[in-house]
């Protein structure tokens, strides 16, 4: 069994540990950690994707020039 879990540094706990003993009691396991790419895990979810779609969609919308005159 393969589980891949995606989870911030502050929720490591004791209890988290004792987790992935309980999931795989007397066994030996591997352990790969590495930045997780954010962007993935928002695509893999359809609602978040919308959201992303839709606030990229706003954004592109409003493309346009602010011209500031520091001299006021």
């Amino acid at each position: 069994m393969e589980t891949t879990i995606i989870i911030n540094t502050d929720s490591i706990t004791p209890e988290f540990i004792e987790g992935i003993q309980k999931l795989y009691p007397h066994k030996t396991v591997e352990i790969s950690i590495q930045p997780a790419d954010e962007t993935d895990y928002i695509l893999s979810n359809p609602v978040y994707a919308q959201v992303l779609q839709d606030r990229i969609a706003e954004y592109e919308a409003k493309k346009q020039v602010i011209n500031v005159d520091s001299k006021g």
